[in-house]
């Protein structure tokens, strides 16, 4: 599906002209001693996202297939680890943002429940973001707010993010959502925002959306024993 067949993106701030009109560019990045090469593609579907300047999402790989595979190891350069993000993040100035999140396929099933409310846990789709994941798109809140920083850090209070999709089918657009405290997989969490109507994340069509966006940093505690933010071995994350 479409889903399937959308590519991801870097936001590129210094643009040349030169670089403006390359589809694919080349970039080296210091690993410790080694040198990974991967390239940045763009692609005509992703000036289609609901997002502003789409013109310059960049996926980043070392191809343009897609970005699914069974295995999550650092065998090639289409996923990456934390650690391995944090450390591209941290050395690549020429970029206005670089963002993670986890690909579709390997989504979190939540189980969601207002805390309080007698009903039932929901259970709902979870994708793990970086915390400038919504800024990497310049997507602010429907209501309340979305991610900073500060929110995708050891320690920080556990925050959540409401598609205004399940705001609207689960919940009535109940404005109280925000603010208010949800048991997710049993671990109480802020819900400070809805997302934007039509915002599917990194992708085109609601299909497989998220419901609810959590940051990276709260993956260990929803995840326990099978938590793989820490290992730099499992490369699971996509970045933009």
């Amino acid at each position: 599906g479409m889903w399937r067949d959308v590519r991801y993106a870097q936001r590129q701030l210094k643009r040349s002209p030169g670089f403006a009109v390359t589809a694919v560019l080349t970039l080296a990045l210091g690993i410790g001693a080694t040198t990974a090469i991967f390239t940045l593609v763009q692609q005509v579907m992703l000036r289609s996202l609901p997002v502003a300047r789409p013109e310059q999402l960049w996926r980043i790989g070392d191809s343009d297939d897609c970005c699914y595979s069974a295995r999550y190891s650092q065998g090639d350069w289409n996923f990456f680890s934390w650690e391995a993000y944090k450390h591209f993040r941290a050395n690549t100035p020429g970029f206005e943002e670089l963002a993670a999140f986890q690909p579709g396929e390997g989504n979190a099933e939540l189980g969601v429940r207002r805390a309080g409310s007698p009903a039932a846990a929901e259970t709902g789709n979870g994708e793990y973001v970086s915390g400038n994941f919504f800024a990497t798109f310049g997507i602010s809140a429907w209501r309340g707010r979305v991610f900073t920083d500060a929110d995708d850090k050891e320690g920080a209070a556990p925050v959540a993010v409401m598609s205004f999709h399940l705001w609207q089918q689960k919940y009535g657009s109940d404005p109280s959502v925000v603010g208010a405290t949800y048991q997710i997989n049993g671990h109480p969490f802020t819900m400070i925002g809805i997302a934007p109507p039509g915002f599917f994340g990194a992708k085109l069509d609601a299909d497989e959306m998220p419901d609810i966006w959590l940051p990276l940093a709260t993956e260990p505690m929803i995840a326990g024993a099978s938590t793989r933010l820490k290992d730099p071995r499992s490369a699971w994350l996509d970045l933009i």
